[in-house]
C-alpha cells in the first residue's frame, strides 16, 4: 500500500501545485485590463476498480485514487459585457460631443466678445448717425462697427470650417484605432478556435479578445455573438466587422452627400465601390458616433445658421443704404458685400463695402425738402386731421361733393408699380388725412407718408423699411433705389384739376409731385437722418432669414404636397433654405399663405412643402419675417449652449453607469487580492501537507525496504 499512497499523494502534490499556479496568474493580473478570474477545479480521481483477472476491490467502501485538476474556469458573465459596452459606447459619444462643442462654444466668444457684442455695437454707432447724420466721426463710427461685426463673423465662421476639419482628421485617427482591434479580434479569434479544437481551455486568449472587443466598443456600437467553434462575431449596425478570422476595415471618412444631396461626413467599409460616396456605416455611439453627429448635425447646422444670419442682415441693411443718398447726394452703396462676387454673403464671404465716410447713405429721398408739395389748409388755418376732407372748407383743395370719390394712386420704386386704391368719401380709406396715412402706410409699398402739423404739409419719404412681402416678391433680383415716383389716376403728372377736386394728390397738396420722380434732384435734405432711423429699426423689426426674393415657375394647381424647382436662371434660389424654414408663397393675390418647407434636394435645388390653396404659375416665394436678426441669432446661441449641456449630462450620466456596470461585473469576474492571497495560502498549506505525507511514506518504504533481508 506504501506505493499506492504515494501515487495518491503525488496526484495531491500535482492538483495543489496547479490550483497554487492558476491562483498566482490570478494575483500577477490583478491590474491587468480586462483579465478574468480563474479557477482551478478539483475532482476525486476515479476509485480503484479491478482488473480484469482479478475481484474488484473488496472492503468498507470504493477505494479513492487521489485528487485531479479536471479543468481551469474563466469566470465571466457576457451578459454584463454587452451592458457595460452600450454604456462606455454612450459615455465616448457624449465626451466627444462635450469636448467639442465646449470649444465651439469658446470660439463664439458670447457673450462677452462675440458677434452679439459686435452687433450691438453696430447698433450703437448707428443710432449715433441717427442723431448727426452729416458728423465725420459718426460715420466713421458706423463704418468701423460694420468691420468689426464681419470681423467677428469671419473669425466665428471660419472657427466653425475648422471645427469640421478637425473633425474629419480625428475621426481618421479614430478609424484607424478602430481596425487595429478589428484585426486583433480576428487573430484572436484563430488562436482560441484552434486551442478549442484540441480540447483546451484558451481562457487567456478570451480575455484578451474581451479587452479587444471593450476598446471597440468605446468607438462605435459593437454587437457581438458567440460561434460554435470559439470565435465571436463582432458586428456594427448590422454589418460584420469580424466573422471568424475575416476583418472588414472601416474606411477614412469622407465628406459625401445623402439622398437629398446634403453635404454629410461618411464612414463606409474598405472596397465600396464608391469610395467618395460610400454607404454609410451605421456605427452607432461611441467615439465615431460621437464625431459624425457633431459634423453633421452640430457644426453644419451652427454654420448654415450663421451664414443666413450674415445674409439676412446684409440684405436688410443693403436694402436701406441702397435706397438712401449719401453726403454727396449720390444713390447709396451697399453697405456690406461678397468677399467673392457672385457668391451668396456668408460668415466667412462678407466684407465692407464702404470706406469713404461721405459714401455712408444717412438720408432718404422726402418730399419735405423740395418744394412741390403745398399746405393742405386754406388761409392759413389748421386743420383738423381727424375731419373729412370732402367738401371741407379749411381745405385749400376739399375733395368734390357729388362726384367720384374713388382713384388710384401708383407707387413706383424698387422697380415695381404698386397701386393704392383711394376713396376720400365719407367711409372711404382716405375720408381724412389721419384715415389715409394710415392705410397708405399699411399697404406697404416702400413710401411711407406722414403729415407735418408745423408746415400743414403732407409728406412722403422712401421708407425701405416700409416694403411688405407683396413689394419683396414683386421686387425679385430689381435692385433697390433710392427715388420713388407717386401718379394718381384722377390728374394729370404734375398737373391741377382746382376746386373742388377728384385727385387724391390735389387734395393732400401734392398734385405736383404727380408722376415726377422724388430723388436728390427735387426732395433731397443733406441733413436728413431718415436712412439712419431706417437702419435702426432694422434691428428691431422682423426680418426673413435668410433672405430669399424669387419666384417659382411651377404652378400648384391642387393644394397638398408640393415640389418646386428653382426659377431658370437661379438654381442656387433655394440654397440657403432649410427643412422646417417659413415661407410666404403668392405675396399680394388672394391665395398669399405660409408654408414650412419639409425637403430639399440639394442635387436638383427644389423645396418641398404642403400648401394649402392653389397658385398660378410665376407665384412670388420669400422668407417670411418670423423674428428679429438678434433673436435667430440668439436661438443659435440658445441651440448650442442646449447641445452642449446635453452633452455634459450625458457624459456625466453615463459615466457613471459605465462605472457601476463595471463595478459588478469586476465583483463577478475580476481578480479580488484578498480572496486570492487566501485561496494561495490555502493551496500552499495543501501542497506542504501533501508533500509532507510524501516525504514520510518514502521514510516509511525506505526503512520498510531495508527490513528486507538482502535488501
Amino acid at each position: 500500500m506504501s506505493f499506492f499512497g504515494l501515487n495518491l499523494i503525488g496526484s495531491a502534490v500535482d492538483a495543489f501545485q496547479q490550483a497554487a499556479n492558476t491562483t498566482s496568474d490570478n494575483i500577477a493580473n490583478v491590474n491587468t485590463p480586462g483579465a478574468s478570474r480563474q479557477v482551478a477545479n478539483l475532482s476525486e480521481a476515479p476509485p480503484i476498480v479491478g482488473s480484469p483477472g482479478y475481484s474488484t476491490w473488496s472492503g468498507p467502501g470504493t477505494q479513492g485514487d487521489g485528487v485531479l485538476v479536471s479543468s481551469i474556469t474563466r469566470i465571466h458573465q457576457d451578459s454584463y459585457d454587452a451592458l457595460f459596452r452600450g454604456a462606455s459606447s454612450a459615455q465616448n459619444y457624449f465626451d466627444i460631443e462635450q469636448q467639442q462643442l465646449s470649444a465651439i462654444q469658446s470660439s463664439f466668444g458670447e457673450p462677452t466678445n462675440g458677434i452679439n457684442k459686435a452687433y450691438t455695437d453696430l447698433q450703437t454707432a448707428i443710432s449715433q448717425l441717427a442723431s448727426n447724420p452729416t458728423g465725420t466721426p459718426e460715420r466713421q463710427g458706423v463704418i468701423a462697427a460694420s468691420q468689426a461685426f464681419v470681423t467677428a463673423l469671419n473669425r466665428v465662421g471660419t472657427a466653425v470650417q475648422t471645427a469640421q476639419s478637425s473633425v474629419i482628421s480625428q475621426a481618421s485617427s479614430v478609424v484607424d484605432q478602430a481596425n487595429t482591434l478589428i484585426d486583433k479580434i480576428a487573430a484572436l479569434n484563430g488562436q482560441i478556435r484552434a486551442s478549442k479544437a484540441v480540447g483546451d481551455n484558451p481562457n487567456t486568449y478570451q480575455d484578451q479578445r474581451d479587452g479587444y472587443v471593450d476598446q471597440l466598443s468605446t468607438l462605435l456600437s459593437t454587437q457581438t455573438a458567440m460561434q460554435a467553434n470559439g470565435s465571436t462575431l463582432v458586428t456594427v449596425g448590422g454589418r460584420a466587422l469580424v466573422n471568424d478570422t475575416q476583418a472588414y476595415h472601416l474606411a477614412p471618412p469622407v465628406v459625401g452627400t445623402d439622398a437629398s444631396g446634403n453635404a454629410t461626413l461618411v464612414i463606409g467599409f474598405v472596397g465600396d465601390p464608391n469610395p467618395a460616396n460610400p454607404v454609410p456605416v451605421q456605427v452607432g455611439s461611441g467615439q465615431l458616433g460621437g464625431y459624425l453627429d457633431i459634423y453633421n448635425a452640430k457644426l453644419t447646422p451652427y454654420g448654415r445658421k450663421l451664414d443666413a444670419f450674415a445674409g439676412a442682415v446684409a440684405n436688410e441693411v443693403d436694402r436701406v443704404t441702397a435706397a438712401g443718398y449719401d453726403q454727396n447726394g449720390n444713390p447709396g452703396a451697399a453697405l456690406f458685400a461678397p468677399v467673392v462676387a457672385g457668391q451668396a454673403i456668408g460668415a466667412t464671404n462678407i466684407t465692407v463695402g464702404i470706406t469713404d465716410p461721405a459714401q455712408l447713405s444717412a438720408a432718404l429721398a422726402s418730399t419735405a425738402a423740395g418744394s412741390l408739395t403745398v399746405g393742405i389748409n386754406a388761409a392759413n388755418t389748421v386743420i383738423n386731421t381727424a375731419a373729412g376732407v370732402q367738401t371741407n372748407a379749411t381745405f385749400a383743395h376739399p375733395g368734390a361733393a357729388g362726384g367720384p370719390t374713388t382713384g388710384t394712386l401708383t407707387v413706383s420704386v424698387d422697380g415695381v408699380a404698386q397701386t393704392f386704391n383711394y376713396d376720400f368719401g365719407p367711409a372711404g380709406n382716405a375720408a381724412t388725412v389721419d384715415a389715409f396715412v394710415a392705410n397708405f402706410n399699411a399697404a406697404q409699398l416702400g413710401v411711407s407718408a406722414s403729415f407735418d402739423a408745423v408746415a400743414q404739409k403732407m409728406v412722403f419719404a422712401r421708407d425701405p423699411g416700409n416694403t411688405g412681402a407683396t413689394h419683396r416678391a414683386l421686387q425679385g433680383a430689381n435692385p433697390t433705389t433710392p427715388d420713388f415716383t407717386i401718379g394718381d389716376s384722377n390728374a394729370p403728372a404734375g398737373g391741377s384739376q382746382g376746386t373742388p377736386s377728384t385727385s387724391l394728390l390735389e387734395i393732400l397738396g401734392a398734385a405736383a409731385i404727380g408722376g415726377v420722380t422724388q430723388g436728390a434732384a427735387n426732395a433731397f435734405g443733406a441733413g436728413d437722418n431718415g436712412a439712419a432711423n431706417a437702419l435702426l429699426k432694422v434691428f428691431s423689426r422682423n426680418a426673413g432669414t435668410p433672405a430669399l426674393q424669387t419666384t417659382s415657375p411651377t404652378a400648384i394647381v391642387a393644394p397638398g404636397v408640393s415640389t418646386i424647382a428653382p426659377p431658370v436662371g437661379n438654381p442656387a434660389a433655394f440654397a440657403q433654405v432649410d427643412v422646417g424654414q417659413l415661407l410666404t408663397i403668392g405675396a399680394g393675390t388672394p391665395t398669399q399663405e405660409n408654408v414650412v418647407v419639409t425637403g430639399v434636394n440639394r442635387i436638383t435645388g427644389a423645396i418641398t412643402f404642403t400648401a394649402a390653396q392653389t397658385h398660378a404659375a410665376n407665384f412670388a416665394i420669400t422668407t417670411t419675417p418670423a423674428t428679429t436678426l438678434g433673436a435667430f441669432y440668439g436661438s443659435l446661441i440658445g441651440r448650442l449652449g442646449q447641445d452642449t449641456q446635453t452633452a455634459t449630462t450625458g457624459n456625466t450620466a453615463q459615466t457613471t453607469l459605465a462605472a457601476n456596470i463595471d463595478k459588478v461585473r469586476q465583483g463577478i469576474d475580476g481578480i479580488n487580492l484578498d480572496e486570492e492571497t487566501q485561496n494561495l495560502i490555502k493551496f500552499q498549506n495543501s501542497y506542504a501537507a501533501a508533500a509532507k505525507t510524501m516525504s514520510v511514506l518514502e521514510q516509511l518504504l525506505t526503512t520498510a525496504l531495508g527490513l528486507i533481508p538482502g535488501g
